[in-house]
């Protein structure tokens, strides 16, 4: 029973060592004027690498983010472009899924036309356009909006342990009862 338990322990070792580089996740449900919106949906993605090891896909650890179909890595930050531009102000993906995101976009034309968004996790996403076109839409996050994130997220080592334990004192009490069993047939 002891090396069953050893080999329970080594594989979940093995597998909370194991981590992605890529996720993809959504927001679902949002207010939009004072009006929930079930539907209401903003998909993203992101790449990086826990460098240090701390458990945390940082700012200076990402290597792709994407938002809404927009890049915000790629390209965007090109000074090449002198009307287009995006930023992002706070980055972070604990791996045991809290994701804090704070970034924007925006371009305008020779016109004075202007576009952009801005996502702010836990707060807002909102997109405008002037110009040509002059319209606005703002999400507000609410208690009903759903997170989603792929590949799920890695639990705290402790809930590993705690989870060994569990099957240890199943396993205990198990035998303890064949045990028991056994001396009653006698």
């Amino acid at each position: 029973m002891a090396r069953k338990l050893g080999l329970a322990l080594a594989l979940a070792c093995a597998a909370g060592s194991a981590w992605a580089d890529e996720w993809r996740f959504s927001y679902t449900g949002f207010n939009e004027n004072g009006v929930f919106q079930q539907d209401a949906r903003v998909d993203g993605g992101f790449r990086g690498t826990d460098l240090d090891l701390d458990g945390v896909i940082s700012l200076a650890e990402l290597t792709s983010l994407s938002i809404a179909g927009r890049d915000y890595l790629d390209g965007c930050l090109s000074l090449s472009d002198p009307y287009f531009r995006c930023e992002i102000g706070a980055f972070s993906y604990k791996l045991t899924g809290q994701l804090t995101i704070d970034a924007n976009w925006w371009g305008n034309d020779e016109a004075f036309s202007g576009w952009g968004a801005g996502f702010r996790t836990g707060d807002q996403y909102s997109q405008w356009s002037y110009g040509w076109e002059d319209w606005s839409r703002t999400w507000y996050w609410s208690s009903q909006t759903v997170f989603n994130i792929t590949p799920a997220p890695i639990p705290e080592p402790a809930a590993g342990l705690m989870l060994l334990a569990g099957l240890a004192t199943l396993a205990g009490l198990g035998r303890r009862r064949v045990e028991e069993g056994a001396l009653s047939a006698t």
